[in-house]
Order: structure tokens, then sequence, then C-alpha cells
């Protein structure tokens, strides 16, 4: 009897030393290991530097702050520059195309990392660019169009957009009828937009362009309110406006409702606060184009770290964007 005793204990003692050894290499359930914190606060910390580990400085030029696409863009690739873990420089011309210039070689003398250009003038800027590049500065062109020398470019397609744009409009229209056309030749995305409503009416030649209202930057929305009242005047039946951003669509449609005129329908790109509370409100504005710059800054510091690594990336990049009519407008206000 004793010797069994004597076995069963021996067994049971056996049992505790093992259940003692696991249970003190696995924490119990909901208590933390603090070797399990050091790692995730280390792995934290990190998360903020680039992928390669080094902290860049990172230029930032943009022509001018004068509308709300420029302004989110401006701010949002500071703060994702900040939130990698690296230096923002930023500058800003006040649509000043040859102080851009200035600009964009201070930041050079500065010896910054890598350059990226906001909604420059693509002739203008050209040979500053090439600048950079002989200084071995990556350029990247952010709504600059392509500019000889960049390492890369971020764009809408603008092609598409206008495609979207005039086509709804001709469609509303019936495809025929009198218009006005707003645009310039100083940036390539209104050169873009502008290509595609000569390509439009060309398609549809019952719509008659009457007259084209030729705007600029800054000062956009006067220099369209006073190019459409004076057309209204001499084209009393113009059934559209054919604008090719929403500072040209703002003017245009101040003049409509200064003239009484609310069968007139006018479109514009940017998603500026007057443009979606017009939509709300059922015109004279009906649609805008508002592009995803969150994203986009965030990419755009990506392949910044990328270029200053040495590492490849591609030419071009797209800018996601999204049609803005009154089915989705409250999206945007709220």
């Amino acid at each position: 009897m004793f010797k069994r005793f004597g076995i069963l204990a021996i067994f049971i003692t056996f049992v505790f030393v093992i259940m003692i050894g696991c249970s003190s290499e696995s924490p119990v359930e909901g208590q933390s290991d603090d070797t399990t914190d050091e790692q995730n606060e280390e792995q934290s910390e990190s998360s903020e530097a680039s992928a390669s580990g080094e902290q860049l400085t990172i230029g930032v030029s943009i022509n001018a702050l004068a509308n709300i696409h420029n302004r989110h863009m401006f701010e949002y690739i500071e703060e994702e520059i900040e939130a990698a873990g690296h230096n923002a420089v930023m500058v800003n011309a006040n649509g000043h195309a040859v102080q851009q210039v200035n600009d964009i070689e201070n930041l050079i003398s500065q010896g910054v990392d890598v350059i990226v250009v906001q909604n420059g003038d693509t002739d203008a800027l050209t040979n500053v660019v090439q600048e950079a590049v002989d200084a071995g500065i990556p350029v990247i062109s952010q709504e600059s169009g392509w500019i000889p020398g960049t390492s890369a470019m971020f764009a809408m397609n603008d092609f598409a957009v206008a495609s979207e744009l005039y086509m709804m409009l001709a469609g509303e229209m019936g495809y025929e009828g009198e218009i006005i056309t707003i645009n310039h030749n100083d940036h390539p995305a209104i050169r873009a937009r502008r290509n595609i409503q000569d390509a439009v009416l060309r398609e549809y030649p019952l719509i008659e362009n009457v007259n084209t209202v030729t705007s600029g930057f800054p000062g956009t929305v006067e220099i369209a309110y006073s190019g459409v009242e004076s057309a209204l005047l001499a084209n009393p039946n113009v059934k559209a406006i054919w604008a090719t951003f929403d500072l040209e669509a703002i003017g245009a449609a101040q003049a409509v409702q200064a003239a009484g005129r609310d069968d007139i329908l006018i479109v514009g790109v940017d998603g500026e606060e007057e443009a979606l509370e017009m939509i709300r409100d059922g015109g004279p504005i009906i649609a805008t184009v508002v592009g995803d710059l969150r994203a986009t800054c965030i990419e755009v510091v990506e392949v910044a770290e990328k270029l200053a690594s040495g590492a490849e990336t591609l030419s071009f990049y797209s800018i996601p964007y999204e049609i803005v009519t009154e089915d989705n407008v409250a999206k945007y206000l709220d």
C-alpha cells in the first residue's frame, strides 16, 4: 500500500512541476508582457521614419493658393511629409511664375533631397528643373504637367475628366444649341480640357460655340464674370457654359445669376465650396470634380523616399477623382 502511495506521490509531483514550467513561459491572458510592450513601442517609433530609415528634407514649391484644390494639396503634402518623419520646406509663389523659379533655386541652394513642384507653369520651370537635376536633386511634378527632367508626374487624367463633364453637358442640351467656353493656355490641365471641348464640338456640330472667354490666374472669378457678362449680352440664346475649372465656373455663374438667367447650365473642376453649394441648390453649376488629394500626397511622399534612395519609380501616377453632382454633393459639403 505504501509503495502504491509513493508512486502516486511521485507522479503528482512530476505533473505539478510541468504545469509550473508551462505557466512561467506563457503570460496569463489579459496581462501584458514587459518585453512585448517594449517591442511594440520600438516598432511604433520606427514607423515614423522612411522605408530606408533616412530622414529627408523635402522642398515643396507651389505656384499659388488662390483655390481650394491648391490649398488642400499644399497642406496635405506638408502633413504627410512630417507624418513620415521628414522635414518639409514649404514655399508659395503667390501666383507669380518668376517667383516660383526663384523659390526652386533657393531650395536647390539649401540642398534639399527632393523637390515637389505643385501647380507650376510647365514652360517657365523647364530651366530651373534642369538646374535641380544637374545638382542631383530629383523633382516630382504634382499637377504641373510633364516638365523635362522630372522623375515622376502626378496628375488627374484631364482628358477623361473633361470627356465626362462635357459629354454630360452635351446630353443635357440634347446635343444642340449655343454655348460659351472658358479656358486659357497657361496650364497643362486647362489645355487638356480645352482640347476635349474642341473634340466634343467637332463631333456634335449642332452645338455651336458662340464665344470663348480667355481666363487667367489669379483673378479668375472676376475675369470670367466680365467675359460672360459681355458674351450673354451678344448671345442671349446660350444654353450652357463649358468652364475648365471651378473659379471660372463661379465667375460665370455669378454673371448668369446677375442676368436673371436660371436656364443656363455650367460645370467646373476642383470642388470649391461655392460650386458645391450651387450644385446642392440646383444650379447654375450642376457638376464639378474632386480629386483624392490626401491619398495622392501620401503616394508623393512614398515616391520621394524611393527617389532619394536611388530607386526607380513610374513616370506617371494618376490622381483618383470623382464627378460630383446633386446625387453625391452632400458627402463633400458634410
